[in-house]
């Protein structure tokens, strides 16, 4: 949902800029004061609004690629080795299928939904030999 949100704040900004240059140059532009007030705040929160979602975006795959929640990243940081680490290609599967036809879209494939029932939130894949690595 970040991504989406980050592409359409992105394109609006894009959309704006010619205008927003436009404002601060000597060219005459058309429209009332009202019009280019709006345009000229509608270019600034769209640009706000992209920048502190790509923040949260690029947090958000960190935290995909790493198997972890928000709350696990900071026990993480005392614990060095995290079970629940598959790797980044295992990591992504987990949360966004296997299929990649359905990774931009709010779905999952048929294997995918096969797959499921087995993991209902009460175990989780982690590393087979986890247990008897020494720290």
């Amino acid at each position: 949902m970040q991504f989406y949100t980050f592409l359409e704040t992105s394109l609006v900004t894009l959309a704006l800029l010619p205008h927003f240059i436009a404002f601060f140059s000597d060219v005459e532009i058309p429209g009332t004061p009202g019009t280019l007030a709006t345009t000229f705040l509608s270019f600034v929160l769209n640009l706000a609004f992209a920048l502190s979602v790509l923040g949260f975006l690029i947090m958000h795959i960190s935290l995909v690629a790493a198997n972890t929640t928000t709350i696990e990243a900071y026990e993480k940081k005392t614990t060095p080795k995290w079970r629940y680490d598959l790797g980044r290609k295992k990591n992504f599967e987990q949360v966004f299928g296997t299929d990649k036809r359905y990774w931009f879209i709010p779905a999952y494939s048929d294997e995918d939904l096969r797959r499921m029932p087995a993991l209902q939130g009460l175990e989780y894949p982690s590393k087979p030999d986890f247990d008897s690595q020494e720290f």
